[in-house]
């Protein structure tokens, strides 16, 4: 058998192989599922004597995690608590060891998810903001119009030459203090703003270099068939662009991911904001753990979809 049958033949096994693993794991979620004892029972195991019946120093939490239940009442003015598991048809109480760490993770992890979702979002908003400008920022500033390229070279000057937390800060305390009128009061709003502007200029230099890297030739033979200067950008060399591009945007993205933690600074919510603020209640560095976990899965998964995307562009070099 040639090497070239083998391939295919290697990539169905493997296909096989995933396809049987996750029919399993979804075969014994839903056994766990089926069996997982109800959040009554769970509660009724705390102690009568911890539940404040006035309610003011009693709280209670419970949270339905489809495969198993978990619940914890505390008693504030005790400074007691009692936590409960239902998992595999068992009710197991955890409170002391690695156990009770394991569970402070999961009270934990509904809030940080929380957090995760403004953090992506802000992400992919401000990127795709970021993006749509700087492809008129770096045409503007390969223009040979010097009332055009100047501005957008000043633009771009500006925006990568000062911090982007100084940036956040301007667009969110200093322009109300120029002009109510340029009052951001919506804290996700004002960070989008920020990193949109600043975003532009990063991946205007990046489509730029990618335009530039594409030979001369190519402007030469569309102008001699006749192609004015915006159809051979749209036809010509910004899709020949593209492969090159996705690499350094990826990059940039997943800096911008990062980045997006100084808008803990603002006090809005995203992951490294809650984080803080739960390790701030808790007094638990441990909550740090699980964040970092869920930046790595958040990273990963992007970084699959960008190198995906440079696959599927690479068919046409």
């Amino acid at each position: 058998m040639s090497s070239q049958n083998k391939k295919p033949a290697r990539v169905n096994s493997r296909l096989r192989v995933a396809c049987i693993v996750v029919a399993a794991i979804l075969v014994i979620g839903a056994v766990m599922a089926l069996v997982k004892p109800p959040m009554s029972d769970l509660v009724e195991r705390i102690p009568e004597e911890m539940v404040d019946r006035a309610g003011a120093n009693y709280s209670q939490t419970e949270y339905n995690y489809l495969i198993f239940n978990i619940a914890r009442g505390r008693n504030v003015r005790t400074a007691e608590s009692d936590t409960y598991i239902g998992i595999f048809g068992m009710v197991i109480q955890i409170n002391d060891g690695f156990p009770a760490k394991l569970a402070n993770m999961l009270f934990w992890l509904p809030a940080l998810l929380s957090g995760a979702r403004i953090t992506i979002s802000l992400t992919i908003v401000s990127m795709l903001a970021g993006v749509f400008l700087s492809v008129f920022l770096a045409l503007g500033k390969i223009s040979k119009i010097k009332l055009i390229s100047k501005p957008c070279s000043a633009y771009i000057f500006f925006f990568r030459g000062t911090p982007l937390l100084m940036q956040l800060f301007f667009v969110y305390y200093a322009l109300p203090m120029m002009s109510t009128a340029l009052t951001i009061n919506d804290k996700f709003t004002a960070a989008f703003v920020a990193f949109a502007l600043n975003n532009a200029a990063y991946c205007a230099e990046i489509i730029r270099a990618a335009i530039q890297s594409i030979d001369k030739g190519q402007f030469e033979v569309s102008h001699a068939l006749g192609l004015t200067y915006a159809q051979t950008m749209r036809l010509v060399i910004i899709p020949q662009s593209f492969r090159r591009l996705i690499p350094p945007v990826a990059n940039e993205f997943i800096m911008v991911l990062k980045d997006v933690s100084l808008v803990s600074l603002i006090a809005l919510s995203d992951l490294t904001h809650t984080t803080r603020s739960i390790n701030s209640s808790s007094s638990s560095v441990l909550v740090f753990i699980p964040a970092m976990i869920i930046y790595l899965v958040i990273t990963a998964f992007f970084t699959f979809v960008f190198n995906r995307l440079e696959k599927r562009f690479s068919v046409y070099q």
